[in-house]
């Protein structure tokens, strides 16, 4: 009878350990996946993915815009030389020579004006 006892104060012992510990492992992956815990993780998930898209795309206008300058710089050049000072085979070989003669006396708004600051603006489209 009393090692019966014994071994069930050991056992009760056990058990009463293993479900307190239990309990406060619970608890402590309850606090983390709470909602505050969560949020603060969330966060800062959502800010290294952020500033990994924010560069990706930052990248892609840098690409954009100098490919969109670098090809109006092409298309205003073709224009100029299609002037009435530019030269006689390119204003030929252009199916509407009289267009590009009526374009050229229209002013060039951007020109002149500064490109940095609250003053930026796009070029105007020519259709």
């Amino acid at each position: 009878m009393f090692k019966r006892l014994t071994w069930f104060g050991i056992g009760a012992a056990a058990g009463a350990t293993g479900f307190v510990w239990a309990q406060q492992r619970v608890r402590r992956e309850i606090d983390a996946l709470g909602p505050d815990h969560l949020a603060v993780v969330a966060a800062h998930q959502a800010g290294r993915v952020t500033r990994q898209a924010a560069r990706t795309v930052a990248g892609a206008v840098s690409d954009g815009r100098s490919a969109m300058r670098d090809r109006e710089d092409e298309l205003l050049a073709r224009r100029d030389a299609r002037r009435p000072g530019g030269s006689g085979a390119e204003r030929s070989s252009s199916p509407w020579p009289d267009a590009a003669a009526d374009r050229s006396d229209r002013p060039e708004p951007w020109r002149g004006r500064s490109t940095s600051g609250a003053d930026r603006r796009t070029r105007p489209a020519r259709w």
